[in-house]
């Protein structure tokens, strides 16, 4: 007899766990929350079909890379010239580290990290982004004992952050892109 109730009990808990999943999903979707980036999304419509000329001081450099790399996911088209097309001219990366603590020994225990690169947004005459710096802030604990294990965390996050430079560019753009497509049906 023990064993039929515990199955029911097992029932009703399943149950009620499976109702609470549908309960919140539905509440999530009722309220319009979606995932940043994601494709449909109001602050993140995609560029596809976009051509668009990138001209970058570093043309073979990493955040260059990344950033193309997010253009195609987007869905654009990069192009050599254009007539009246996007021209997204991209600065050269910049990567500063700050010290905001110390511990005993005098040494840096917490590290603000920045990068940032100029960027600016034309099409034809207009400036659709102006001649603006976008940037990404992280901090770093900074553990003198492990040298290697700080390298090595130190370029990871170097290259996150050049992740996040290049998603956050395409987020300006395409917000610039709607805010002139709003103004051109105005």
């Amino acid at each position: 007899m023990a064993i039929v109730v515990s199955a029911d009990i097992m029932k009703i808990f399943q149950f009620s766990l499976h109702s609470a999943a549908i309960l919140l999903i539905c509440s999530l979707m009722g309220c319009g929350f979606q995932l940043k980036g994601t494709p449909g999304s109001l602050d993140s419509p995609s560029l596809a079909g976009t051509e668009l000329v990138l001209i970058s001081s570093q043309p073979r450099g990493e955040l260059t890379t990344a950033l193309r790399e997010q253009l195609r996911l987007q869905g654009a088209i990069l192009v050599d010239q254009t007539e009246e097309g996007l021209v997204l001219r991209l600065g050269e990366e910049r990567f500063q580290q700050r010290n905001l603590t110390l511990n005993a020994q005098a040494t840096a225990a917490e590290v603000e990290l920045t990068m940032m690169a100029d960027l600016l947004l034309s099409q034809g005459a207009v400036a659709l982004i102006a001649n603006t710096d976008a940037r990404v802030v992280r901090q770093f604990l900074d553990d003198p004992l492990n040298v290697v294990g700080k390298t090595e965390e130190l370029e990871l996050l170097r290259e996150e952050m050049r992740q996040d430079l290049a998603a956050q560019i395409i987020r300006r753009i395409t917000h610039s892109l709607n805010k002139q497509i709003n103004v051109d049906q105005a």
